[in-house]
């Protein structure tokens, strides 16, 4: 073989070489990728139920949140007119001492008779100022205990030192029908105004003097009665 057969003859070899392939290595990377297949699913099968009950918990954790959230406060009135009006708790038939001339507050029906509501001014047995509330029939300015109407007639309220003396609110059975209201005021004042938890105001007219104060009546809301109270 000459020289340049032989050279020939070694380049054929070599790009031999180079086309045929590597039987071996192109095994082993078939194998990895067999390998990296099954743990790709097993992730895949793992990752949906996790992400599911992801789902699920954050669903419960908002909804827990809302049904656990406080409610804002219903809306107040932007201010509250006048000032607080606190009135003592009425005595029923308490002892009564030197009652005065008894003052015309208003008519109502009773079941089969007409009534009048009075007030008069009286003091207890202690000698402290009593505001006394009774109801006796249409017509009749005195009577007894048994001419009275209702068990709470008279009910009497202690008179203060406030601008609004005492007060009493009418309610059913009372010696004062209900969605009526009496107040003992200074004898300064000329005109009382009334407000009730919801701001609405009440007018309250004169209707004449007990003792030294000055008598006021008022109509007002049953289920809201007056809270607050401005004078002038």
């Amino acid at each position: 073989m000459t020289d340049l057969e032989r050279k020939l003859a070694e380049a054929l070899r070599g790009q031999a070489g180079e086309v045929t392939p590597n039987l071996d290595t192109a095994w082993a990377e078939q194998q990895r990728r067999q390998q990296r297949a099954p743990r790709r699913r097993r992730v895949a099968v793992w990752g949906a139920p996790l992400a599911a009950v992801l789902v699920v918990l954050t669903s419960v954790s908002i909804a827990t949140q809302v049904n656990t959230t406080v409610p804002p406060p219903p809306p107040q009135p932007a201010t509250q007119p006048g000032q607080e009006l606190v009135l003592a708790k009425p005595l029923i038939s308490p002892p009564m001492e030197h009652p005065g001339e008894p003052k015309a507050l208003t008519d109502f029906a009773g079941q089969t008779d007409a009534w009048t509501s009075y007030a008069v001014d009286a003091v207890d047995t202690g000698g402290h100022p009593l505001l006394c509330i009774e109801a006796l029939p249409k017509g009749a300015t005195h009577g007894s205990a048994d001419s009275s109407f209702g068990i709470e007639s008279p009910s009497c309220v202690p008179v203060s030192s406030s601008p609004v003396r005492a007060g009493y609110v009418g309610k059913n059975g009372g010696p004062l029908p209900e969605g009526k209201a009496v107040y003992l005021v200074d004898p300064a004042v000329r005109q009382l105004r009334l407000y009730d938890a919801a701001g609405d105001l009440s007018q309250a007219k004169a209707v004449g003097t007990l003792g030294a104060d000055r008598l006021f009546l008022a109509d007002v809301n049953p289920s809201l009665p007056p809270v607050r109270f401005d004078v002038s």
